[in-house]
């Protein structure tokens, strides 16, 4: 590769950190020792209370450190975009990693397909009990994941179908960004499923039917501030029509039934969170409103069913998921 291909095929990695000393280093690792180095990371320790700005400044000039008060992962990424110089983006949480092929896989498919927008790969979570999971499960077989590189046609479409799309498992033309703008910073709950919709409105995505992003979120959660984080967010859940008001305009007529079906997703993790945080009623609205279209899962069928038995079957339901939630919060505490 000659220095020009370098530069035309520069990355920047912009990784947004809260309270994220014990894992904040994985993720840097892994973004500093990928085949194709980034040009660039760049970490915004987004007010940490611990010593998430000095395990960022252990770097020294290998991390581009930035420093502002608590405002949200969506500000921290977009403080990061104000100064990130590459050709490509690729944003990475804090508490995930990338295995080393991540970059060079992307960056190799995007110039052959100048039609597209953004790529992603395959995912891994790695759950409590330190087990992993790839996923989508449609691309694995005997333990493997397999498949030919797509263009996709409809992203909503196979959002809705595949769930296949992460913060930090794709790369994305900074061109795009700079016609679409930043990250909303309004919406403190799902902001990064907003962004990747709204994105898929100005062109194509890909897709690499590779793992080569782990998710740590669930692992992470045994060692840091899990409960608070989410509790905050809770309080600040938006309204769903407030989540999808930059992508509904934007949409082709046959990507409508697959965005819906995304949205029902969305609907879904805002009722469950509202009742968490004690607006039960408007948790209920959102069911009514959305449940037709939110998947077929546990917390689902939970929610909708009580809603067709009114206020006392709905109040049933709430207990339910506060019950299912406080252990799973006790489940953390003791490290089971």
């Amino acid at each position: 590769m000659t220095s020009c291909d370098a530069c035309d095929r520069s990355v920047s990695v912009i990784i947004p950190a809260y309270n994220a000393e014990n894992w904040l280093s994985h993720a840097v690792d892994s973004a500093l020792s990928q085949t194709h180095p980034p040009r660039e990371v760049i970490v915004i320790d987004d007010g940490s209370t611990d010593a998430t700005r000095a395990v960022a400044r252990g770097y020294g000039d290998r991390v581009v450190c930035i420093e502002q008060s608590n405002r949200g992962q969506a500000a921290a990424r977009n403080a990061g975009l104000h100064v990130a110089r590459g050709e490509f983006i690729a944003f990475l949480d804090a508490d995930d990693y990338w295995r080393p092929d991540f970059l060079r896989t992307c960056v190799d498919f995007l110039p052959a397909h100048s039609d597209v927008i953004a790529v992603s790969t395959g995912l891994v979570t790695r759950m409590f009990d330190g087990s992993e999971v790839m996923h989508p499960a449609a691309f694995c077989t005997n333990g493997e994941m397999k498949g030919e590189p797509l263009v996709l046609d409809n992203f909503f479409d196979f959002w809705a179908r595949h769930d296949h799309v992460r913060t930090g498992s794709n790369v994305i033309r900074r061109s795009v960004i700079e016609q679409a703008g930043p990250q909303r910073e309004d919406l403190r709950n799902a902001e990064d499923l907003e962004y990747w919709g709204y994105l898929a409105t100005f062109g194509k995505w890909g897709f690499i039917p590779r793992p080569l992003w782990v998710g740590n979120s669930r692992q992470a959660a045994r060692q840091h501030g899990w409960l608070a984080r989410y509790e905050s967010r809770r309080r600040l859940c938006p309204d769903v029509e407030q989540w999808g008001r930059r992508i509904e305009p934007r949409l082709r007529p046959c990507e409508r039934e697959g965005y819906a079906r995304v949205r029902g997703f969305v609907a879904m993790v805002y009722a469950q969170d509202k009742i968490l945080s004690g607006a039960r009623e408007s948790a209920y609205e959102l069911v009514r409103k959305y449940g037709s279209t939110m998947p077929v899962c546990r917390i689902s069928r939970i929610m909708c069913s009580a809603a067709h038995f009114g206020q006392l079957g709905w109040l049933v339901a709430c207990k339910t998921i506060w019950l299912k939630e406080w252990a799973k919060a006790t489940r953390l505490r003791l490290g089971w």
